[in-house]
C-alpha cells in the first residue's frame, strides 16, 4: 500500500465524480518493465497499480496519471492539460533513458536460436543486409518465437537487442520472399531507430518507408502476410 498517493487519486476522483460515494482504494506501486499503470474495479473497490519508475515523480504529474486513469475507467473525457503533462514527463530524455535501462536489467527474454527446420534467421539476414545494407548493419540475436504466433509475427527489441520472428513461417509452405520481407523490415528498425517528434514516437519515418519500398517483392509478401 501507498497511503501518500491514495489522497492524490481520491481528489481526483472527487473532480472527476463530485456526488459519487468514495470507493476505497488501494495504489501499489509495483516493478514493472515500462511505465505500466493499471486501474481496476473489483467489489467496489478501485486498485491501482503504478510502475515503480513513476516513485518520485512531480505531484503534478501523479495528479495527471490519476486523472487519466480515473476517466478512462469511467468512461469520462481526458482533459488536455493532464493528457500533455503526462505526455511530456514520459517523453522527456531522463525518463525514457531510465525506462531503457530498466527493460534491459528487468526484461527476460528466452532465446530459441535462429536455426529453423526449413530456414535459418542468421543466413537470411545476412543475405539481406549484404543485399540492401552493404554488409554494414551489425547482426543483433535473431531466434525464432517460441510459439507460432500469427499477431506478431516480428519485432525488434531495441532494449535486448534483439529480432524475434514467429515460429509460423518456418514451414515449408512459406515463400522465402515473406520471411525476406519481414526480417528485412525489422532490420530497418535497427537502422532507424524511434525518434521522438514533440511528444510523438515515430515508429516509420519518411526515411524508413522510402527504403521499405525498395523490397522488390512487397507487394506479394504484404499480401501473403494479410492471409496470415
Amino acid at each position: 500500500m501507498t497511503p501518500e498517493i491514495v489522497p492524490i487519486f481520491q481528489q481526483e476522483y472527487r473532480a472527476l465524480r463530485p456526488r459519487a460515494p468514495m470507493p476505497p482504494m488501494q495504489v501499489r506501486f509495483r516493478r514493472f518493465t515500462s511505465l505500466n499503470t493499471t486501474i481496476r474495479l473489483r467489489e467496489g473497490r478501485i486498485l491501482v497499480h503504478l510502475s515503480d519508475l513513476l516513485e518520485g515523480a512531480p505531484e503534478s504529474v501523479l495528479h495527471a496519471i490519476a486523472h487519466i486513469l480515473l476517466a478512462k475507467l469511467y468512461k469520462k473525457p481526458i482533459e488536455a492539460a493532464h493528457n500533455l503533462r503526462f505526455k511530456r514527463f514520459a517523453s522527456s530524455a531522463a525518463v525514457t533513458r531510465q525506462t531503457e535501462l530498466i527493460r534491459t536489467a528487468r526484461g527476460s527474454k528466452r532465446y530459441l536460436g535462429p536455426e529453423g527446420r526449413y530456414f535459418h534467421l542468421e543466413e537470411v539476414f545476412d543475405a539481406l543486409n549484404f543485399r540492401f545494407f552493404g554488409g554494414l548493419l551489425g547482426r543483433p540475436e535473431l531466434t525464432w518465437s517460441e510459439h507460432t504466433a500469427k499477431r506478431s509475427l516480428g519485432h525488434y527489441d531495441a532494449a535486448h537487442n534483439t529480432i524475434v520472428v514467429s515460429r509460423v513461417f518456418d514451414r515449408p509452405s512459406s515463400p522465402r520472399y515473406a520471411i525476406e520481407y519481414l526480417l528485412f523490415h525489422e532490420m530497418l528498425h535497427l537502422k532507424h531507430p524511434v525518434r521522438m517528434r514533440g511528444l510523438r514516437r515515430c515508429v516509420h519515418s519518411r526515411e524508413f518507408k522510402a527504403e521499405e519500398a525498395r523490397f522488390p517483392q512487397l507487394a506479394e509478401a504484404l499480401a501473403f502476410l494479410k492471409r496470415l
